[in-house]
């Protein structure tokens, strides 16, 4: 195995696995590190790039219920810290220092990090909105947990939220963003606000903007919000399935698996006509009931239409109806990133080169690092 393989198949083993987090390490992790919801299982733990070039790659995790059988360790060593395999160093890990703006206070009075957090070098994220419609109605997404996404407020204003990423601009810490929202009960199901949240960001910094969403009924009202969120400095958009098999989608997403294909693929086109290749997305997940053939026909149906699918490993979150599942192994997400960047080779399409949010950032998956550097 060589240093690339190695440094790969770490970030996935942390995040199929979680890693155990002592209790005499919060306070340190809170107070010196960008770990401000530690103690909800909330970590970015970075590895360095095999490339040697000092690059590092993130790896967001989240550890719910699992970790408690996870044989992943964080261990301080001196002024370092490392995880332990088995009672062995098993990686050298980096903590990225907290930021300064984590220490700033909106003017109505909300501390940076429930607004907004850092999930990889220069990568801000926010969920605006985490109160779902599909939740509230009792008809949540079986994997989702996104009220409890990390310790936030579950409705943020957007003022707030533009003068915390004002502040991590000003100071350097923040290069891209990616907002995404929990379903909501309004036409654009959410999209709005995060225009709306763009348009303001742009108005006081220029950075490259990430949206996530989901299809909407009203086709011209997407077309208005997506010509809007370009002018608003927004590059690349994620309009995300995340499940392709038509027969699970149903029974994992009640709600959200009703939305029929053809609104995805319409959605994915118009998102191309607007952001061009290589800059337009879908999430699925892998380790939520589903098989390997239907991941792989899928990524390869939006493939073909120019989409590019983030693919990420489940990570049963504590909130989540599947919170106790087992997440997929190391071994199987490693063979389905490999299967996905063939498609997108043969397809044109190239996942390192988009320019902000989570494919940019490659914090909550590992296919950006197997695209670069091989498994």
């Amino acid at each position: 195995m060589n240093r690339s393989d190695s440094i790969v198949r770490k970030k996935v083993e942390f995040q199929s696995r979680g890693v155990q987090i002592p209790g005499e390490y919060l306070t340190e992790l809170e107070t010196r590190y960008n770990a401000p919801s530690v103690r909800t299982g909330r970590i970015v733990l970075c590895l360095e790039s095999p490339a040697g070039d000092g690059e590092l790659l993130p790896a967001f995790i989240i550890n719910g219920k699992r970790v408690a059988a996870s044989p992943l360790h964080l261990v301080k060593n001196g002024r370092q810290y490392e995880v332990h395999l088995d009672g062995g160093k098993y990686a050298d890990v980096i903590l990225l220092p907290r930021p300064e703006f984590y220490n700033s206070v909106t003017a109505s009075g909300i501390p940076a990090p429930k607004l907004a957090v850092i999930v990889g070098p220069g990568h801000l994220r926010s969920v605006v909105n985490q109160d779902c419609c599909y939740q509230r109605a009792g008809v949540p997404c079986k994997f989702c947990a996104v009220r409890y996404w990390w310790d936030a407020d579950v409705v943020k204003a957007v003022p707030d939220i533009v003068s915390i990423v004002e502040a991590g601009v000003r100071e350097g810490q923040v290069k891209h963003i990616s907002l995404t929202t929990a379903t909501l009960d309004t036409a654009g199901k959410g999209l709005e606000y995060l225009v709306k949240t763009a348009r303001l960001i742009h108005s006081k910094v220029k950075v490259p903007v990430m949206l996530e969403f989901e299809p909407m009924a009203d086709f011209s009202l997407l077309d208005a919000l997506l010509q809007e969120a370009k002018r608003a400095g927004v590059t690349t958009v994620s309009c995300n399935i995340e499940c392709f098999d038509e027969r699970l989608r149903p029974e994992i997403m009640p709600a959200k698996g009703m939305i029929p294909l053809a609104w995805y693929i319409k959605t994915w086109g118009k998102c191309l006509d607007i952001f061009g290749k290589n800059e337009v997305f879908t999430v699925a997940i892998a380790g939520i009931g589903e098989s390997d053939a239907s991941l792989i026909k899928g990524i390869e149906m939006a493939a073909s239409h120019g989409v590019m699918t983030f693919l990420v490993p489940h990570s049963p979150a504590i909130g989540a109806v599947y919170e106790d599942m087992e997440a997929p192994d190391a071994d199987r997400m490693l063979s389905l990133y490999a299967k996905a960047v063939d498609i997108y080779q043969k397809y044109g399409l190239d996942i390192c080169a988009s320019r902000a949010g989570c494919a940019h950032g490659g914090c909550f998956s590992a296919i950006k690092d197997v695209a670069r550097f091989g498994i």
